[in-house]
Parts: C-alpha cells; sequence; structure tokens
C-alpha cells in the first residue's frame, strides 16, 4: 500500500460498479486548478485508474481492518459512491468523526438495506451521511425512508460529466494558425512510437483526398522531438519539430509536438484528434480533453483505462473507432469535412455538459467541508 502523504487533505473515494471515474478525476484535477488539490485514494473500483486517481485495495469489513485501513490513511473526507455499504468501515469512519458524502444514490443498492439496520448503530449506514446526492426521486424517497433528513437529500442524477477544458494560449495559437495558412491538421497527443507507422500510413491515405493535410503529434514518454521525427521520416514522412519555437511549414507532411503545455492549443488548432496508444499499447490520455475543446475524437480498439469515457461519447455518437491503418485512414477523410467533424464536436459537447451541474455541487460541497475543518 502506498504511503500517506506528508502534507495535504486526503480523499478517501469508494467507488461503485458503474462510477465514472473520468468524471472524478476531472472532478480531483478541477479541485487541483482551484488550488484545493487533494490525494484521492480509491477502493473498490478498477485497478487502473485515471490520474489522479490512486487504487488501492479494499479491506475488509471487519472492525480491526476498517482502524488499520483508517490508521494509515486518516482520510479528510469520504466520498461513497452509489450504495455496497461496509457496515465496519462507515461505523469506524464516523467513531473518528470523518465527514462522508454519499453520491449516485441508487434505490437498487439502497433496496438491500433495512431501516431496522440505523438502530444497531450509534449512526447508522445512511443516516450517517453529511449530504446525498440522488440518481432519481426513487432513491431520494428510499433515503428518507431509511433515515436520513430530507435536508441532506438532492436528486441531481448521475456524475458522469469528465471535461477538464486545457489552457490554451492565444497568441501562440495564433502563430501556429498563420503558420499552417489553412492546411487541415488532425492532432495524435501521447502517441507510442510502436504506433508511428499506422499513423503514417492513415495520413498517406487520408492525404490523396486531402493534399495539404498534416499530422501532428505528441510523442508518448517524452520522446524527444528529433528522435521522434526521425522515426516519422523512416515511415514515409517529412517531419520537422516543434522543441521550443519551431512552426510547421509547407514542407512537412508530419510536425512533432514536444514542448510542455502546448496540448490545450493543438487541441483548438485541430478539427480532429485520434487518441495515442488506442492501436496497440493501451493508455493514453482521456477523449475529454479534446471533446471538450471542440475537435471531433478517433480512436483505436483499446481504450482503457478510459474505457469508460469512450463508452459515454460512443452513447452519444460522439466519436469514431477504427481497428486498423486501412480504416483510420478512411475515417480520418470522412471526419475532415467541416460538416462531419463539427457534428462529432457538437455531439461531444452535448455529451460532457449535460452532467456539468452534478460535477459542480460535488465540488462545492467538497469545498464547504475543507473550509469548516479549516483545510
Amino acid at each position: 500500500m502506498p504511503p500517506r502523504p506528508a502534507a495535504g487533505p486526503v480523499i478517501w473515494l469508494h467507488l461503485g460498479p458503474q462510477s465514472d471515474t473520468e468524471a472524478l478525476a476531472a472532478l480531483a484535477q478541477r479541485m487541483a486548478q482551484d488550488d484545493r488539490e487533494a490525494f484521492w485514494v480509491c477502493t473498490g473500483g478498477d485497478p487502473v485508474l485515471p490520474p489522479p486517481l490512486v487504487a488501492v485495495p479494499q479491506p475488509p469489513d471487519s472492525p480491526s481492518s476498517a482502524r488499520a485501513f483508517l490508521d494509515h490513511w486518516r482520510p479528510d473526507l469520504v466520498i461513497w459512491m452509489q450504495g455496497g455499504f461496509l457496515g465496519s468501515l462507515l461505523s469506524e469512519v464516523d467513531a473518528r468523526d470523518v465527514p462522508r458524502l454519499l453520491v449516485d444514490a441508487d434505490d437498487r443498492d439502497l433496496a438491500l438495506l433495512r431501516s431496522g439496520w440505523r438502530d444497531k448503530m450509534r449512526r447508522g449506514p445512511i443516516d450517517g451521511f453529511r449530504h446525498a446526492l440522488a440518481l432519481d426521486e426513487a432513491s431520494a424517497a428510499r433515503l428518507r425512508r431509511l433515515g436520513l433528513p430530507s435536508a441532506r437529500i438532492e436528486v441531481t442524477g448521475p456524475l458522469n460529466e469528465g471535461a477538464v477544458t486545457l489552457p490554451g494560449r492565444e497568441p501562440l495559437r495564433s502563430e501556429i494558425a498563420e503558420a499552417l495558412s489553412g492546411r487541415p491538421v488532425w492532432f495524435v497527443p501521447a502517441a507510442p512510437m510502436t504506433e508511428f507507422r499506422i499513423l503514417a500510413e492513415a495520413h498517406l491515405a487520408a492525404s490523396r483526398r486531402s493534399h495539404r493535410l498534416l499530422l501532428v503529434v505528441e510523442p508518448a514518454g517524452g520522446v524527444p522531438g528529433p528522435t521522434a521525427s526521425g522515426a516519422l521520416r523512416q515511415a514515409g514522412l517529412r517531419g520537422g519539430t516543434r522543441t521550443g519555437t519551431g512552426l510547421p511549414s509547407e514542407m512537412h507532411q508530419a510536425f512533432v509536438v514536444d514542448t510542455e503545455g502546448e496540448l490545450g492549443t493543438w487541441y483548438r488548432l485541430a478539427p480532429v484528434t485520434c487518441m495515442g496508444g488506442t492501436f496497440e499499447t493501451g493508455g493514453g490520455r482521456s477523449p475529454y480533453e479534446p471533446a471538450a475543446l471542440g475537435s471531433a475524437v478517433l480512436h483505436g480498439p483499446m481504450t482503457a483505462p478510459h474505457d469508460g469515457a469512450y463508452r459515454r461519447l460512443m452513447r452519444g455518437r460522439a466519436t469514431r473507432s477504427v481497428t486498423d491503418p486501412r480504416g483510420l485512414g478512411a475515417a480520418l477523410g470522412e471526419i475532415l469535412a467541416p460538416d462531419r467533424s463539427a457534428a462529432l464536436a457538437h455531439a461531444a459537447w452535448s455529451t460532457l455538459s449535460a452532467g456539468a451541474p452534478v460535477t459542480n455541487r460535488l465540488m462545492d460541497l467538497i469545498c464547504e467541508i475543507f473550509d469548516e475543518a479549516g483545510i
């Protein structure tokens, strides 16, 4: 088990089977941007979670295990997702006066509890929650029958918004846009070098329909720009590198971005983003990043650890999945059409913005608790 941070608040997040971990990761990132950074330790979910969430094993639901877990982490706040209430753990949380919130409260999980449980403990598994965000009115009614006062219950729907808008510098965007001189661009963030040949084949295929098309690549793993550019040349593309202040030119078929802090700018410049790492290695960045900035999203079949984000975008018809270089080239050629990329981008925006009020409300509750504790 990793050590507890020496400084700063710790939030213990217990995940449910359907919890949107992308939304929770985005919440953590938003709090950090607002100088409310915390360490988010997570139990009950997948062992691989999007950063900054940190997965740890769930302790057995026994008094001794609960004490050992809480002695180690000393959380400042507990956020419990959905249901699956663990009585010994929650009882020990209450004994230490650690505030807890219930999010995505679901009638199907709550139905497994009996209202008599709360009479067997000083504070029951339900009435110990400071506040609850319920999926629907049936869930809220169940919470009231289980003893939670109405004043502590809100019907919000699910927490499933996960977009964090990366910053971008307008002077830099304008400078690069001028250098591009109207060239169509597709961007591939966090691209492993093992995928460069796939990208090159797709680019050459799409270039038959769009002769001035430019591929912009951010290499994964901190690979130096010249190294990545050399690999693209071996794959058949003439490349250049940013490496500080370099700009793309008409002679470049591909351009390597290796300067930190510019992702938001390239998402804003590229009408299409293809998610690196989704064809061979997995990993990569969240598709919510380009979607939040109006770039249409393409991806391969390997979507972990962002499976939930991809499923949500696909349900909203806000992304396009492909399986091989030939399919990628064909899809790219189609999506580069302005009406098609705009339709995907609009669908993504609608999908992401639908749950924003829930995220905002949860952030308000967390900040309220931290303010009261002087954190």
